[in-house]
């Protein structure tokens, strides 16, 4: 059995990636974070307080990385150069792209299968969108409208940090729905940590559309949303407990105003008193993305495409 370590042991990880790997049955050999005694359990797991020593003594097969967006491009640095064969990273995998494409040009080099934590993708809402967009019923995609509102108030938060820690999950679903970026012009109306930022982007399959990042005390609560439109049909989802989608049908009569002739479809969980805390972590995608992450081995995060589309929003203010 290949042994698995984690390093950090902040909010994240304790709330979501040890609880998903727990759920899908993956075994934590050790754990190490600067916040944690040598030797000194961590809810059942070994602990070390230095994780350069954590991988000289377990020698781990398997790494997850959850630390802060700034720590993390040395630490996987380290474990790369360390010889892990498969590693998990939280996003960003570095803060630039230069740095995002380092690391992956040191994942080909040392033969390390490297994973970046953007869960959406893995998200049952997500995915049902994907496969709804790319069915031949929907035709060709057209146009999208997409939303990512959350509260403000983080210090530093200014444009380039709120797309690179906040925004940019909603960044990298865009990339894996629509592919290559072609274009991108971005309006911004940001003052410090307020944000407000709006992008026209073209990709290269001829897809437009636009994204609005907000962070702002206005949004208390976070709004997601993506609205797909097709030559045949329209998809969106609510928040990701909810897709409603459309395929156009045939004329049935002359005057379909008349009657009730228009179908629009809703999918949502199925929900009961024994759904429990963990359904959070399968509709966010975590669970998924911790079990593509253990037991498969062709995953791919576009990570460098993320950071350059970020870039380009940035570059095109």
């Amino acid at each position: 059995m290949k042994k698995l370590c984690v390093i950090g042991n902040g909010i994240h990880a304790r709330q979501n990636i040890i609880p998903s790997l727990k759920e899908i049955g993956a075994s934590i050999s050790a754990i190490a974070s600067e916040y944690l005694e040598n030797e000194k359990e961590f809810e059942g797991i070994k602990a070390y307080s230095d994780y350069k020593e954590m991988l000289e003594k377990e020698k781990p097969d398997i790494v997850v990385v959850c630390k802060t967006a700034e720590k993390q491009f040395q630490i996987t640095k380290n474990c790369l150069n360390f010889g892990i064969q498969k590693l998990f990273v939280e996003k960003p995998m570095g803060m630039k792209a230069e740095e995002a494409k380092e690391l992956e040009n040191i994942a080909k080099e040392k033969s390390t299968q490297v994973m970046v934590g953007f869960m959406k993708r893995f998200s049952p809402c997500y995915q049902k969108m994907k496969e709804i967009i790319n069915s031949k019923e929907f035709g060709k995609i057209k146009q999208f409208n997409a939303e990512f509102y959350i509260t403000s108030g983080r210090v530093g938060w200014n444009n380039e940090i709120f797309l690179k820690k906040g925004g940019i999950h909603f960044v990298n679903l865009l990339v894996w729905l629509f592919g290559e970026v072609q274009d991108v012009k971005t309006f911004s109306s940001s003052v410090d940590n307020n944000v407000s930022l709006t992008s026209i982007i073209k990709f290269k399959n001829g897809v437009v559309g636009n994204i609005n990042f907000v962070g702002l005390s206005s949004w208390k609560g976070k709004r997601e949303t993506i609205t797909i439109t097709g030559e045949n049909g329209y998809v969106y989802n609510d928040g990701v407990r909810e897709v409603h989608y459309h395929i156009d049908q045939e004329i049935t009569r002359s005057n379909r105003w008349q009657t009730l002739d228009e179908e629009e479809t809703v999918i949502k969980p199925y929900l009961t008193s024994a759904s429990g805390g963990m359904q959070d972590l399968y509709l966010h995608g975590y669970i998924g993305e911790m079990d593509e992450f253990i037991n498969r081995n062709d995953f791919k995060s576009d990570n460098v495409e993320t950071m350059n589309l970020i870039d380009l929003i940035l570059k095109n203010i």
